[in-house]
């Protein structure tokens, strides 16, 4: 059933814009289940689908001697780019202490991506490398720039390892789903706490190594209700919001001591 409501879809889509743009009508199309996400504080993470419909039929999929290899597809996510302080810790008269930290810019708060097909050949990495595509392959660098090659990698790669913890870096290659040679899809991990703000959405359809169309949309993550008032308040005033939680928290201990004090 859900098939047949997909397939019904993006056929419907894909008519429109082969009407629309007749020969010069691109060779493959894509949507997501939703532009706009909203938090709340019953929000507890979400599933999106991005689908698509590719035209075998469009000249520029037929393979000829300069273009070879299988069809592939890639999708990839990004979240908003937000500079992040990486410390390093060391060991310090026996105890583990921070004793470095650095700021890293040009990684972004959240990254996906998925295939078709898994890569494995020189040419593959060499693609993916050129155009951001693995978390491996994604280029930060250090604010202010005075740091060595080999310490701006050894934060990097910080990076990424606590991104895959908190669940907010997913790598799933070989999972999308092909559909009647035609049709494709793949879910879209949406956790709980996945930041705000403007993500953006890229499809590569390629053959081989080489990229034959690229497909760009984005889709929003906001927060709503209270919850928005709270962060909006306190991305503008940092200082006002910290002191207000300083104050409650001593409010709040306050009234605790007076409620269990033993007379």
């Amino acid at each position: 059933m859900v098939r047949s409501i997909l397939a019904s879809v993006v056929v419907g889509v894909f008519a429109v814009c082969v009407a629309a743009g007749g020969a010069n009508a691109q060779n493959f199309v894509t949507d997501i289940s939703e532009n706009v996400i909203a938090i709340n504080s019953s929000f507890t993470g979400q599933k999106l689908v991005l689908f698509g419909a590719i035209d075998r039929t469009a000249e520029s999929l037929i393979s000829d001697d300069n273009i070879q290899g299988e069809l592939n597809i890639v999708v990839v996510i990004r979240g908003p780019k937000r500079p992040l302080v990486v410390r390093q810790k060391s060991r310090v008269a026996g105890v583990w202490a921070n004793t470095r930290s650095q700021v890293i810019i040009g990684a972004p708060s959240y990254y996906y991506v998925s295939s078709y097909k898994v890569y494995e050949d020189e040419a593959y990495k060499r693609l993916f490398k050129q155009n951001e595509i693995g978390a491996q392959n994604l280029r930060m660098q250090a604010e202010g720039g005075e740091i060595s090659p080999e310490d701006l990698e050894a934060f990097r790669q910080a990076v990424i390892r606590q991104k895959k913890k908190d669940k907010l870096y997913f790598e799933e290659f070989g999972s999308i789903t092909l559909l009647d040679e035609t049709l494709f899809r793949t879910e879209i991990t949406i956790p709980a706490h996945v930041p705000v703000g403007a993500y953006a959405t890229e499809v590569f359809l390629l053959r081989g190594a080489n990229i034959l169309s690229v497909q760009s949309k984005p889709f929003y993550i906001n927060k709503t209700g209270i919850g928005r008032s709270v962060y909006e308040f306190a991305y503008d005033h940092p200082f006002f919001y910290g002191l207000g939680a300083v104050l409650i928290a001593l409010l709040a201990g306050w009234a605790a001591s007076m409620v269990f004090r033993r007379d």
